[in-house]
C-alpha cells in the first residue's frame, strides 16, 4: 500500500508540474481556448439590463429608406446635430469619419438662389461663388457642431505603416498634431516623460475628418478596434501614444464631455498603472486594454432611427441628458464586427457598452494575481486528484474528476458573474484531466498489469469475490510463500481407474469435466482456492490468500454440499445409463507454507507441509472405514460447533509417530440422515468398549448398529476388529491406536 501511495503521489506531482510548465509557455492554442471559454461565459450569462443613459441614434435601414443612400448630405447631418442639441442631449458622439469635402450641390437650393439673382448679368466668377456658397454643406455641418458645444468626433488610428489606409494623415508635423492636440488625456502622469513605452500601442498614422469639422468639435476620440487573433473584439485600447502624447478612445472622450470630469492616465516604464475618469478607476491590463463587459447581444441598448430624430418624432422626452452615439447599424454600411455574442454586431454598440461599463462602474477584470490563482488551482487540484486516485478505482476517480471539474466551473462562473473576475477556465480543467489520464495510464500500465496478472492467474481456481480482494490488495499474495494456518482439502473418485478402463477417451473427458466443474463451483462458492487437479483428484484449501477465521467450517460445508451434489449427479447419470461416481474426501487443518512457488517463468499458487500430507492420507484412510468424508481432530476442534461428526479412531499414519483422532463428517449442526442418527449412539458405545478391550460388549453394540443400517462401514469395520481381537488379543502395550501401513 505504501508503494502504491508513493507511486501515485509521484505520478500526480510530475504531471502537475508538467501542467504548470505548459501553463508557463502561454501556448496560443490555450489562449484561443480561454478566449472561447470567456465568450461562452458571456453568452451563458445572457442579456443584462442597461441604465438607459446611452442612446444610439442609428443610421439604419429605415433611415436609409427615408433619407436616401449613405453618405448623406452634410446639411442633413447638421440638421440631426441641431435636433439633438435642441432636445438637450448631454453629449453627441459620431462613430463616423468625414475625411473629404462634400462635392454634391443641392439642386433645389441652386434653383432657388438663381431665381433670386439675375443670371444674365452674372459673371462666371460670380456664378462659381454662388455655387460654392450654396453647396458648402461642410461649413453648415461645422456650424451645427460648433453650436452644439457637445459634439465629439471619431478618428481612426493605425499602429504601423502596413495598417495605415491611403487616406491616413501621418502625424509628423505640428499642423497635423494640432488637429488632435485638444483630444489628449486631461492629465498624463509618467515616470519618464521623454520615453514612449514600448508596451503601448503607438499611433503611426491617423484617419481624420476635415480640419474644419475637428476645429468645430469639442474633442475627438479614436474609434479603432483591435480584434484578437480569432477576430473577436473583447478588449478596447484605452490609451494610444504618439511620442509623449496620450490619446483616449471616443467612449472616454464622450464621458469626459458629458460629466466635465478629467481623464487621467498614469504610465510606468513597464505598464499602465491607472486610468481614471474623475474619481472613477477604469481597470485595464498592463498594456492599457479595457475588457469590454458586454450587456447582451446586438440591440440590447436603446436604438433610435436617425430619421425619427430629424422629423421630430423623437424629441427631448427620449433624448434629454442622454449620451448620444451616432453610428451605423445597417449591414450595407459595413460597420459590423464579431464579439462574444457572435457576428454582425454594430461597432457603435461596442462603444455604447464601454460607456455603460464606466458609467455603472460595472467592470470585468483580470487582475495581476489571477495567474497565481491559476497556478495554485493547477497545483492543488492536481495533487488532490492524484491522492484520490490512490483510494478509488478508475470509475470512482472519474466521478471525483467530474465533481471536481464541475465544482471548479461553478466557482469560475460565479466569480465571473458576481465578482466580475475573469479567471482561466481551460488550463485548470485541462490540468485535472491531464492528471487523471496520466494516473489512469500509469495504473493501466503498471498497477493494472499486476491486477490483470492476478485475475488471469487466479480466476480459474479462485472464487470471483476472492479474486476481487486480491486485485484490490495484491499484498495478500506473499510471492515466495508464507506460513499460514488453513484447511487443506483432498478428494478422489473411488475406483476411478477401473471406471476409466471401461470408457473411451472422449467419454472419459466428458464425465470428468462435468464432475470437476460441478465440484469446483462449490469450492469457489465457499471462496476456497483450487490448488490443482490431478486426474480425478481435486486439491484445494480454504483460508488463503484471503484470511477466513471460519475456514475449517467453510471446508466442511463445501464437502457436504459436494457429496450432496454428487448424489444428485449419480441419480442423473444412472437414468442415462452412465457410470456413477463416488468421492472420498480428506480434510485437515494446520500450518502450511502457501504462496507462489515454481520457477521465475512458471509458478503456481500452492501449499506444502505436513498438514497437506495428512489431508491427503485421510482421503485414502476412508477406504479402511468405508467412509466418504474424513476430518482430522484439528479440523473438528475448529468446526465442531457448526457440524455433526462421529469419532472414528485414533490412527498413526506412515511417517508420523504421534497418533491423531479422525472423524467422519455427517452433516451441518442439527442435520443428519435418519439412519445415522439411529445408529450413532450404538456406534459410540461400541467404540468405548473397543478402546477398553471389551470385545464381547463391542461386538454387541456394532451388531445392533448394523441391524439398523447394514451398510454402515465404520460399524462393520469395528465389528470385524472386535471379532479378530477376541480371537487374537492385541499385545499388552496396545494403546488403541490403529497404525496405517500404507500411504
Amino acid at each position: 500500500m505504501k508503494t502504491r501511495w508513493l507511486n501515485a503521489f509521484t505520478v500526480s506531482i510530475l504531471i502537475t508540474l508538467l501542467s504548470l510548465y505548459i501553463y508557463s509557455l502561454n501556448l496560443s492554442i490555450f489562449e484561443l481556448l480561454e478566449s472561447k471559454a470567456y465568450d461562452f461565459k458571456v453568452s451563458l450569462r445572457g442579456a443584462r439590463p442597461v441604465s438607459g443613459q446611452v442612446v444610439i441614434v442609428a443610421i439604419d435601414e429605415r433611415s436609409l429608406k427615408r433619407e436616401g443612400r449613405w453618405p448623406w448630405p452634410r446639411t442633413r447631418l447638421a440638421k440631426l446635430v441641431d435636433k439633438l442639441s435642441e432636445s438637450g442631449a448631454a453629449v453627441i458622439g459620431f462613430d463616423f469619419l468625414f475625411p473629404e469635402k462634400e462635392t454634391n450641390v443641392p439642386f433645389e437650393k441652386v434653383k432657388s438662389e438663381l431665381e433670386k439673382q439675375n443670371l444674365a448679368g452674372m459673371s462666371r466668377n460670380a456664378l462659381a461663388g454662388l455655387l460654392e456658397r450654396v453647396g458648402d454643406s461642410d461649413s453648415r455641418f461645422a456650424d451645427a457642431i460648433r453650436r452644439s458645444e457637445r459634439t465629439v468626433l471619431g478618428y481612426f488610428v493605425y499602429s504601423n505603416a502596413e495598417q495605415a489606409a491611403e487616406d491616413s494623415v501621418a502625424m509628423i508635423g505640428p499642423k497635423e498634431f494640432a488637429l488632435l492636440d485638444f483630444s489628449q488625456y486631461s492629465m498624463v502622469q509618467s515616470s519618464d516623460q521623454s520615453i514612449t513605452p514600448d508596451f503601448l500601442q503607438p499611433i503611426h498614422a491617423v484617419g481624420l475628418s476635415l480640419p474644419s469639422l475637428l476645429d468645430a468639435a469639442n474633442s475627438a476620440g479614436y474609434v479603432s478596434f483591435v480584434p484578437e487573433r480569432d477576430g473577436v473584439i473583447r478588449f478596447m485600447p484605452m490609451v494610444r501614444m504618439h511620442k509623449e502624447a496620450a490619446f483616449p478612445p471616443l467612449s472616454l472622450q464622450m464621458l469626459r464631455e458629458a460629466t466635465r470630469l478629467s481623464s487621467v492616465v498614469r504610465i510606468f516604464p513597464n505598464r499602465v498603472g491607472e486610468i481614471r475618469l474623475g474619481e472613477i478607476p477604469i481597470p485595464v491590463t498592463e498594456e492599457g486594454n479595457f475588457l469590454v463587459n458586454y450587456y447582451g447581444p446586438k440591440h440590447t441598448f436603446n436604438y433610435i432611427s436617425a430619421s425619427d430624430v430629424m422629423d421630430g418624432s423623437v424629441g427631448p422626452l427620449q433624448l434629454k441628458d442622454k449620451i448620444i452615439l451616432i453610428g451605423a447599424s445597417a449591414a450595407a454600411l459595413h460597420d459590423l464586427h464579431t464579439t462574444p455574442y457572435g457576428t454582425l454586431y454594430p461597432g457603435v454598440e461596442v462603444h455604447a457598452n464601454i460607456i455603460e461599463n464606466i458609467l455603472q462602474q460595472d467592470f470585468l477584470e483580470r487582475p495581476p494575481w489571477v495567474p497565481v490563482l491559476d497556478m495554485t488551482m493547477i497545483l492543488v487540484t492536481g495533487i488532490l486528484l492524484g491522492l484520490a486516485a490512490i483510494y478509488f478505482k478508475a470509475v470512482g476517480t472519474a466521478i471525483l474528476l467530474v465533481i471536481g471539474v464541475g465544482g471548479y466551473l461553478v466557482c469560475d462562473y460565479l466569480l465571473f458573474t458576481r465578482q466580475g473576475l475573469w479567471v482561466h477556465t481551460v488550463t485548470p480543467v485541462f490540468s485535472q484531466f491531464l492528471v487523471y489520464f496520466g494516473i489512469t495510464l500509469y495504473r493501466f500500465t503498471f498497477e493494472e498489469r499486476e491486477k490483470r496478472f492476478i485475475k488471469s492467474a487466479f480466476s480459474q481456481y479462485l472464487a470471483p469475490a476472492v479474486v476481487n480482494q486480491l486485485v484490490e490488495n495484491p499484498k495478500l499474495l506473499n510471492l515466495g510463500g508464507e506460513d499460514k494456518v488453513l484447511t487443506a482439502f483432498f478428494s478422489d473418485v473411488a475406483g476411478f481407474s477401473s471406471i476409466s478402463e471401461k470408457l473411451t477417451a472422449g467419454e472419459l473427458v466428458i464425465l470428468l469435466n462435468e464432475y470437476l466443474t460441478e465440484m469446483t463451483d462449490i469450492v469457489m462458492q465457499y471462496e476456497g482456492t483450487v490448488d490443482k487437479f490431478e486426474g480425478d483428484a481435486i486439491i484445494a484449501f480454504f483460508g488463503a490468500p484471503i484470511d477466513f477465521k471460519d475456514h475449517a467450517t467453510r471446508t466442511c460445508y463445501a464437502a457436504l454440499d459436494m457429496q450432496k451434489r454428487l448424489a444428485q449427479l449419480r441419480s442423473i447419470w444412472k437414468k442415462k445409463g452412465r457410470h456413477e461416481l463416488f468421492m472420498r474426501i480428506g480434510i485437515n487443518t494446520g500450518e502450511v507454507v502457501v504462496g507462489n512457488m515454481g520457477s521465475q517463468n512458471r509458478f503456481d499458487y500452492t501449499m506444502i507441509g505436513d498438514t497437506v500430507n495428512l489431508a491427503a492420507r485421510l482421503e485414502g484412510v476412508n477406504k479402511q472405514y468405508q467412509t466418504y468424508t474424513m476430518l482430522s481432530e484439528f479440523t473438528y476442534e475448529l468446526a465442531k460447533n457448526d457440524i455433526e461428526a462421529r469419532e472414528l479412531d485414533s490412527i498413526r499414519v506412515v511417517g508420523k509417530q504421534e497418533p491423531i483422532k479422525i472423524y467422519e463428517l455427517l452433516g451441518r449442526k442439527g442435520e443428519m440422515e435418519d439412519h445415522i442418527r439411529l445408529i450413532r449412539p450404538h456406534f459410540q458405545e461400541g467404540l468405548e468398549h473397543y478402546k477398553k478391550q471389551r470385545w464381547e460388549e463391542g461386538i454387541t453394540c456394532f451388531e445392533n448398529a448394523l441391524n439398523l443400517y447394514e451398510d454402515d462401514g465404520p460399524s462393520l469395520t469395528y465389528f470385524e476388529r472386535c471379532i479378530t481381537f477376541q480371537n487374537h488379543p492385541p499385545p499388552p502395550d496396545w494403546d488403541g491406536v490403529f497404525a496405517m501401513r500404507t500411504k
